[in-house]
């Protein structure tokens, strides 16, 4: 056996309890401790064991969901991108019309250019720049 059955270190109540049964199956398997016979302990296992199993399963299912619905995200936002620029294309709705507003986005004729201009700063005056006077 790789671990001892006497280490400092702390171990999962499951992996506790195997080296427990390992022990009490080697040393005294037909001992009664507490009222309680091997057959109790490797029930419990057993138990540990199968809703151990059973949540793995579950967790690759609830993974597979999450990338199915990650997938169906990814096809959707394609679909939209593709249902804009259909809009901005059209020939009779296009990036400047109500349509194209009520979906959401700034119609052409009201962007602005983009550009911003500092303010003048440093005119001489305390203060003038925004920082505080020393």
């Amino acid at each position: 056996m790789a671990t001892s059955t006497t280490s400092t270190q702390r171990r999962r109540p499951g992996r506790k309890a195997e080296d427990i049964r390992l022990v009490w199956k080697e040393q005294a398997p037909e001992a009664v401790f507490a009222g309680k016979i091997l057959a109790d302990l490797e029930g419990a296992l057993t138990g540990l064991n199968e809703s151990t199993e059973d949540l793995k399963i579950k967790d690759q299912a609830r993974s597979a969901a999450v990338k199915t619905r990650d997938d169906k995200l990814a096809a959707l936002a394609i679909l939209l991108r593709t249902i804009v620029r259909g809009v901005q294309g059209h020939p009779e709705h296009g990036e400047d019309s109500p349509l194209y507003r009520a979906m959401g986005f700034v119609p052409f004729s009201e962007r602005g250019s983009g550009l911003s201009r500092r303010s003048k700063a440093g005119t001489g005056e305390p203060g003038a720049n925004g920082k505080a006077a020393a």
